[in-house]
């Protein structure tokens, strides 16, 4: 039985936590992007070695005008859009730094642009935080130990492109069409670079923190 396994989305998400762990003797597995990312091989194949525990590290949006671009989110729950509910380990987050705010979260099928759809999925819910990855994994992952932690990359204030074309039906992104969208919208794509970019480099700080923290 393999000991701890890391799950991160592919692309600019797995390199930065590849760049935080490079020295951890852990096992990091890039994902497709979306509800794709429990069809990616290497996932299939760890899943059959059953790990003892499977940390899910990546960004976030915010949901709330509050929430601010950057701050590290500790999943006590993720859900779907119909209202199904999934709950993380409780045993795995209690480990984590309790400054980290525990926040419910939920999965969308597509990538979320318009403020009113980031509140009224808010307020519709009580969630604070939003994914396309974490639902689909918690179902693959059933019967193991979970921690997903994320760090917010935009706020539930501003507008963002629309990406919702951007990935293909198997997790991959289009630059061509991601180009597109971004010019469409060149204040909203600054907003979105300049947060991500924010996101990410807090997530390569944290990465061996966290790892460390579960003693993966």
């Amino acid at each position: 039985m393999a000991s701890c396994l890391v799950l991160v989305p592919q692309g600019a998400e797995y390199q930065a936590v590849q760049r935080g762990l490079q020295r951890a003797n852990v096992a990091i597995l890039p994902l497709r992007a979306g509800a794709a990312a429990v069809t990616t091989p290497a996932l299939i194949r760890a899943l059959r070695k059953r790990p003892a525990t499977v940390l899910v590290l990546g960004v976030c949006g915010g949901l709330r005008p509050e929430d601010r671009v950057g701050e590290v989110v500790v999943y006590t729950t993720c859900q779907d859009e119909a209202g199904q509910m999934y709950s993380l380990d409780q045993t795995l987050s209690a480990t984590l730094a309790p400054a980290w705010r525990r926040v419910k979260g939920i999965t969308t099928a597509k990538t979320l642009s318009k403020v009113q759809e980031k509140q009224a999925l808010a307020a519709r819910w009580g969630v604070e935080v939003v994914d396309m990855e974490g639902v689909p994994l918690l179902k693959a992952l059933a019967g193991i130990p979970v921690a997903m932690v994320r760090v917010i990359s935009d706020g539930g204030d501003r507008d963002l492109p629309d990406l919702s074309q951007a990935f293909d039906s198997q997790g991959n992104l289009r630059p061509w069409l991601l180009a597109i969208a971004m010019l469409r919208k060149p204040l909203a794509a600054a907003h979105l670079i300049q947060g991500s970019l924010k996101a990410l480099k807090v997530l390569e700080k944290i990465a061996l923190e966290i790892v460390q923290q579960l003693s993966c």
